[in-house]
This record gives structure tokens, sequence and C-alpha cells, in this order.
């Protein structure tokens, strides 16, 4: 028996869904994210559908303004509270019926309420629910990003850092910043990634070019190499795993916030604009980043161009040295190392 890659499949289908939630409206979001998972498998066998970074309820793009002292935070972060997905709820069940009714594997982006008994801590995180509506897995974010802090808790080790065996093959995914944390990064390629979702709140232009001055984003594409870090990430991430990332971006206009958002006005959202795109196991582009629009991006994964590529670089075979550096996961004993190679320590 050949050994499979995608638990034996030859392609897997999937789609990204670059759309705007509903601004702080889980409910509504939620209808929303059924319609267009809905219309993404109506044309198509899909295998895969993925959501942006915190979809549900929204990404907190106002955190620059977060610190005015006007009062306005005390219902703001009520309110983001009230609207994060509750994992043991109807709201989990609602992502269960759609992942199960549609016959798709499912990964969701969102805020996720602490179901820990007296906790209301919020954690960015992606929920994974498999083609039978079960939840396999979630992944909470280690480490919010700078003012990020404000609104969501540190996710912890372990489970919290499992890629999952599914009937596509060997899933798992990070958010933002993670993309860039090299040994939480190792700890995801050492357990065999075949498809690795990366999601973002949007692509920003904030980089500084070498003469350390910045540039704005009608002179220069979001997505150069010098002005955003997400085109390398990505890229990157792909040639040295030798999987395929489905990066999913973010989407927020500006006119669809309600004008009596306190923050609104306060807030730059010019970098909700998407961006989302799909890399093969070469780091090349399959989809290109897609900027400014709603869209459902799809795509079709070889898995001869996971072969291909371990064929020159193999970073868990021939280019792997285990007896000379490893890692250790914290708590990740009994969470499915059967399946890492000899690089990554229980």
């Amino acid at each position: 028996m050949t050994k499979p890659v995608f638990a034996g499949r030859d392609s897997v289908n999937v789609a990204i869904i670059q759309a705007s939630p509903v601004f702080m409206d889980k409910k509504a979001t939620l209808d929303k994210a059924a319609k267009l998972v809905d219309e993404a498998c109506a044309h198509k066998n899909m295998d895969l559908i993925v959501f942006p970074e915190s979809y549900v309820p929204c990404f907190p793009y106002w955190q620059q303004g977060y610190s005015d002292p006007s009062g306005d935070w005390f219902d703001v972060h009520v309110r983001f509270q009230d609207n994060a997905i509750y994992v043991d709820s109807e709201d989990g069940k609602f992502l269960a019926d759609l992942a199960w009714k549609n016959g798709v594997n499912l990964v969701m982006g969102c805020t996720e309420i602490d179901d820990a008994a007296g906790s209301r801590t919020l954690y960015n995180a992606l929920l994974y629910y498999d083609r039978k509506g079960n939840l396999i897995g979630r992944h909470r974010k280690v480490m919010p990003t700078n003012q990020e802090r404000c609104f969501h808790g540190c996710g912890g080790g372990g489970e919290n850092l499992l890629v999952y065996q599914t009937d596509i093959g060997r899933l798992g995914g990070l958010v933002c910043w993670e993309n860039h944390m090299f040994l939480i990064k190792a700890a995801m390629i050492c357990q065999g990634e075949e498809i690795h979702v990366a999601v973002w709140p949007g692509t920003w232009s904030g980089m500084p070019l070498p003469d350390m001055t910045y540039v704005d984003r009608e002179s220069k594409n979001p997505q150069n190499y010098n002005t955003c870090d997400i085109e390398p990430a990505i890229r990157e991430y792909a040639f040295e795993s030798q999987c395929f990332v489905i990066s999913a971006c973010g989407y927020q206009p500006e006119e669809e916030v309600p004008d009596d958002f306190p923050y609104k006005a306060k807030t730059n959202w010019d970098w909700a604009c998407g961006g989302s795109a799909i890399v093969d196991p070469f780091g090349c582009y399959l989809v290109e980043p897609v900027y400014g629009c709603e869209k459902i991006i799809t795509a079709t994964l070889s898995a001869e161009l996971i072969k291909a590529a371990k064929n020159g670089f193999d970073a868990l075979g021939h280019y792997s040295r285990p007896d000379l550096v490893q890692i250790k996961v914290s708590g990740l004993k009994g969470c499915g190392t059967k399946y890492a190679p000899p690089l990554l320590l229980e």
C-alpha cells in the first residue's frame, strides 16, 4: 500500500470565505456565514471551508482608540463579550449543524468566550468541525498582539497546539503573528501538517522601508514584501513545511460599521481590506491575494505537489536532523503525537 497524502485522496477542494461579518452581531453573522457556506458548497464538491480571524462577531479593529477615557470601553467590551462564541451552547450547535448539513470540514475564526465556570475571558480562536459536525479541536491564540491584549487572553499549550488527522489529511492552523513564532510553527510542522490554515484580520502597510520611512496604500501594494509581513510568512511556511497554506484575511468596510459605534471615527478601517490567498508546497501562489471585496476563494489542492516538494526538501525526512535538534511541546503527551516524527518530543 502506498503511504497516503491527504488521507489517500488525490486532491482536496478548499474555499476561503472572505466576507464582512455583520458588525458585532453574532446571530446575524452566523446566519450570513451559513448562507456563504451553502453557496460555496453548491457549485463544487467542497472538502474544507475556512473563515478569517475573529470573523464572529468581528475583529476588534478599534483597538487603536480603545484607551480613550470617554468611558465607551465599558459598553463596547460588554457587547463584545455578549456576541462572542460560546462553544457549549446553541452557538456551537449551529456551527456543528452547518458543517454536518453541508458535509464539509469547517474552520471558523472567532472570538470565543471561555467555557470554564466563572470565567468570561475571551480568546482569539479557531474552531475545527468535521463533516459529521463533530468539534474535533480548537486553537486559542497563544499571544495576543499589541493592543489585542485588551480583548483576548493567552491560549495554553498541549491540546491547543494540535494538528488533526481528518478525512482530508493532517490539518492545523495558527492565528496571525503566531505564524512568525518559530517554535510554535515548528511544533505544528513537526506533527506532519499537509494543510495549514493561517488567519489574519486584514492586510496592513505599516512595515518600514530600509530608509525607515513608511508608505501609504496608494503608492504600494499593501502585501508587497516591503510593506506587509503576510506574504513572506505564508510563502515561507508553505515551503519550509511542504504543505498547502490557506491564508484567510478579514474584510470589514467602514460603511458597514454602524454610525453609533463610538470608536468608528477613531479607527483606521483601511487595513480590513482582505488579501486572502492560497499557497502551494513550493511557496508559490495557487490563488494570489484578493483585496477589497467579498469573495468565495476556491482552489483544488493536489497531493502530487506535496510529494514533489518533499522530493527536493523534506523537513521531516531527509532534511531533518533529530540527532542535532528536537523540540518539546509542554503538555502534548497523549494528544496525538503518534503521528509526529522524531523531531518532536512528548
